[in-house]
C-alpha cells in the first residue's frame, strides 16, 4: 500500500491549547524595530485566525521589557547584558509555567535573545529532554569572547549549550540546557568562522541552505524524525530572516536566497505533523520594514502550521463558503416556515 501522505492536508482534529506571550526586546542588536512584533501580529489577527483553525488559545500578553533609552549598554562585548537578563528571567518562568499547566507556548518577539530565556524555560519543563530545531540564516553561537559585534541576539544557542557568559548559561537554572546533539539547524547561510568552528567541534546537525537546493527537504525530514526518536519534546526556533526577503521583508537582516515560501510552508507544517511540540517562537519580526503586510501575515501562517493545521488565504475562503451555506440553509427554512 503506498504512503498516505494526504494526512498533512488534514486540520488537526484534537483541540490543540496554546499560549501567545509576547516578549518585545529589542535590545539584542543594535535598534532594529523588533519591539513591535508583538503588538503588530495581535493588530493582524494572531488570536483569532488561529482559533478559527481549531485552536484554543489565551493571550498571555507581554513579558515587560526594557527599552534603549532606558538602560545603559554595559560591556560592549555584552550589550545591555543587564537590562536583557532582567527580561528573561520571567520569560524563562513564564515559558516554564505555561508549559507544566499543558500549554503550548508561542513567543512572539522580539530578537533572537530571547531564545535564551524561552528554551531554558521549556527545558526546565521537561527535565531537560528537549531538542532544538533552529530554523535560521545564522548560527547565534558566538560567545562575548568570539563575537564581533557584541550583539546578544547572535548568542543564544551558545548559551541555551552550555556556552559564554555565566549569567547567560545559568539563566533559570544551572548549566547547559541542551545537548548540542539535540539540535537540529535548517537555513543557514551567513556564518561567522567561530561559529562554523564550534558547530563542527560540537558535531551539530547542520542544513545550509546550499544543502536544501542541492538535496530538497528530505534529509532535512529525516534528521527532525531522528530528533523526535531521541528526545521527549521539541521546541522550534524560526528566526524571520531565515526566509528569503521576496516573503519575509519584514526583518532588520534581509536575507536575499534564504528559504523559499515553499520550503519554509512545507517545513514547518511537517514539523507541526510529525514532531512532539513543546512550542514555539518567531523572532525578529520588524513591522516596520514590512511590505503590505507580508510578513506579519506568513508568520501567522506558519504559527498555524507549526500547530498541526492550517491558516492560509484557502481555508480563509472556504470557511467563508461554509458561513454562506450556512446562511442559505438558514433563510431556506425561513422561508419554508413563512410559506
Amino acid at each position: 500500500m503506498a504512503q498516505d501522505n494526504l494526512s498533512f492536508l488534514e486540520k488537526k482534529q484534537q483541540l490543540t491549547r496554546a499560549s501567545l506571550i509576547g516578549i518585545p526586546l529589542d535590545l539584542g542588536k543594535d535598534n532594529i524595530g523588533t519591539d513591535a512584533g508583538p503588538k503588530k501580529l495581535r493588530e493582524l489577527g494572531i488570536v483569532k485566525s488561529l482559533t478559527s483553525a481549531g485552536v484554543d488559545v489565551l493571550d498571555r500578553g507581554d513579558v515587560p521589557a526594557a527599552t534603549r533609552a532606558a538602560t545603559d549598554i554595559g560591556d560592549v562585548r555584552l550589550k545591555y547584558l543587564e537590562a536583557i537578563l532582567e527580561t528573561l528571567r520571567p520569560a524563562a518562568a513564564l515559558i516554564e509555567k505555561e508549559i507544566r499547566q499543558g500549554q503550548i507556548p508561542i513567543a512572539i518577539g522580539g530578537d533572537h535573545s530571547i531564545a535564551v530565556g524561552t528554551i531554558s524555560g521549556a527545558s526546565a519543563a521537561c527535565d531537560g529532554d528537549l531538542g532544538i530545531i533552529w530554523i535560521d540564516a545564522h548560527g547565534d553561537i558566538n560567545t562575548h569572547e568570539t563575537s564581533l559585534s557584541g550583539n546578544i541576539h547572535g548568542m543564544p544557542l551558545a548559551a541555551v549549550l552550555g556556552l559564554g557568559h555565566p549569567d547567560l548559561v545559568n539563566l533559570h537554572q544551572p548549566g547547559q540546557k541542551i545537548k548540542s546533539a539535540n539540535v537540529v539547524y535548517v537555513g543557514l547561510k551567513d556564518l561567522d568562522q567561530a561559529e562554523i568552528d564550534f558547530i563542527r567541534q560540537g558535531n551539530i546537525s547542520a542544513f545550509t541552505v546550499m544543502d536544501i537546493v542541492r538535496a530538497g527537504l528530505e534529509p532535512v525530514c529525516q534528521a527532525i524524525v531522528a530528533l523526535q526518536k531521541r528526545v521527549k519534546k521539541i521546541w522550534v526556533s524560526l528566526d524571520v530572516d531565515s526566509i528569503d526577503a521576496l516573503y519575509a521583508p519584514g526583518t532588520p537582516m534581509l536575507n536575499k536566497g534564504g528559504l523559499t515560501y515553499r520550503e519554509i510552508s512545507a517545513l514547518t507544517q511537517y514539523i507541526g505533523k510529525v514532531c512532539s511540540l513543546i512550542g514555539f517562537e518567531i523572532v525578529e519580526f520588524a513591522p516596520d520594514r514590512d511590505k503590505n503586510n507580508l510578513t506579519g501575515q506568513l508568520i501567522i501562517e506558519l504559527a498555524a502550521r507549526l500547530l498541526g493545521t492550517e491558516h492560509t488565504w484557502y481555508t480563509d475562503y472556504m470557511d467563508e463558503e461554509a458561513k454562506k451555506q450556512i446562511r442559505r440553509g438558514t433563510n431556506l427554512v425561513d422561508a419554508v416556515h413563512k410559506s
